[in-house]
């Protein structure tokens, strides 16, 4: 059986989660994935058992029936997205793989990596495991806020980031703009084009939306 260990508010994880639900899967109602959802207000992702499955301490990771061991969010999603279902959520052929790539690392570098630093610099919770920069806290938000610009313009007269169907980029994007409210970044005053994405997306895949499995135990 493979294993999907995540948590269910992280950014990362949600990636696997929103990927498949956009594919019509349920992730808690797999014949072939075991969620283990890990407890990180338990610390257990530093545990000695988790520990020894990914040695970064970090979810999601996904291991395989042959003992292979994924604990990259990328990875992850791409062999989901290859696996189940049958739309490719990273794009049909060549040309729109190479478009919804583009956009997404442009989504996930300039939005959701500058929020999530800003968060790690700023919040208490993080103190003990990142050397904390207190000047990087607004510095990041404010190069996060002026990438969403070019997402503003980016959804002009159109619904979704690529040839008008739901992809990858537009989950990451979602996911950025989600997790800006931690730090009071508005995701419906960045623009009108932004805010009607997100509110389409998160009355879809919000935290709320989503199923919650029955916790297990790491081994």
């Amino acid at each position: 059986m493979k294993k999907l260990y995540l948590t269910r508010t992280a950014p990362n994880p949600r990636k696997a989660i929103i990927l498949l639900a956009s594919k019509g899967i349920d992730i808690d109602n797999m014949d072939d994935i075991d969620v283990i959802d890990i407890d990180f207000g338990a610390e257990e992702q530093l545990s000695e058992a988790f520990t020894k499955i990914n040695p970064m301490q970090t979810v999601p990771v996904l291991t395989l029936d042959d003992g292979t061991v994924l604990n990259d969010s990328q990875a992850i999603c791409e062999y989901l997205d290859r696996v189940y279902g049958e739309r490719s959520v990273m794009g049909n052929d060549v040309i729109q793989r190479a478009q919804v790539c583009a956009m997404r690392r442009i989504a996930e570098l300039e939005v959701l990596y500058n929020l999530m630093l800003a968060f790690q610099h700023g919040h208490p919770s993080k103190a003990q495991r990142v050397d904390q920069v207190a000047d990087f806290v607004a510095s990041s938000i404010a190069r996060a806020v002026k990438a969403l610009a070019y997402f503003e313009a980016a959804l002009q007269d159109r619904e979704y980031l690529v040839n008008d169907q739901l992809s990858f980029a537009d989950i990451v994007l979602y996911l950025g703009l989600d997790f800006g409210k931690l730090l009071k970044v508005n995701p419906v005053k960045q623009g009108d084009n932004l805010a009607r994405f997100y509110r389409m997306m998160h009355e879809r895949f919000s935290n709320q939306k989503m199923a919650k499995a029955v916790s297990k135990t790491v081994d």
